[in-house]
């Protein structure tokens, strides 16, 4: 989408919904457009490349990240973590463990849940699709020259505060 595409719709938006417009539209609407276009790029990147959904990645990339020297969390830790319900981390876990990307382990201080490993295969599996991402987001960035990115970041970390 280009900024003539972008800029009818905004205006669009404003004919159509007076009601409702609001000149923050100029930056959200472009904002939203960027993040849906990298988004739905890295979804497909790692469903068609890696065969694994965003999901996967992120329990992947919190037991390499947030996980200790052998790459170990509880269920309860992934959960708190990435805010997934109960139901949906055992879903994930099952889908992670029949790729063999991860293991379960007894808990010695907690008989009624066993902990979750990272093998071998999923960190390098997890290496791998990071490594892809960051390209991907590298070309999603490539319009903006370094001042620009620096630029930009300032912005956003104000906004965050």
């Amino acid at each position: 989408m280009d900024i003539d595409e972008l800029e009818i719709i905004i205006e669009k938006n404003k004919t159509q919904s007076p009601e409702t417009f609001n000149e923050i539209l100029n930056v959200t609407i472009p904002f939203y457009t960027f993040y849906k276009q990298m988004n739905q790029g890295i979804c497909q990147l790692e469903e068609e490349k890696y065969r694994i959904n965003h999901s996967e990645v992120d329990v992947l990339s919190s037991l390499k990240i947030l996980g200790d020297k052998d790459y170990i969390l509880s269920p309860k830790q992934l959960h708190q973590k990435l805010l997934f319900t109960g139901g949906a981390i055992t879903k994930v876990l099952k889908k992670l463990e029949e790729k063999k990307y991860i293991r379960r382990l007894d808990n010695k201080y907690d008989k009624r849940s066993k902990l979750v490993q990272l093998t071998k295969l999923g960190i390098e599996v997890n290496d791998k699709v990071l490594k892809d991402i960051l390209d991907f987001e590298e070309k999603c960035f490539s319009a903006l020259n370094e001042e620009e990115k620096q630029t930009m970041k300032n912005l956003l970390l104000k906004m965050t505060k």
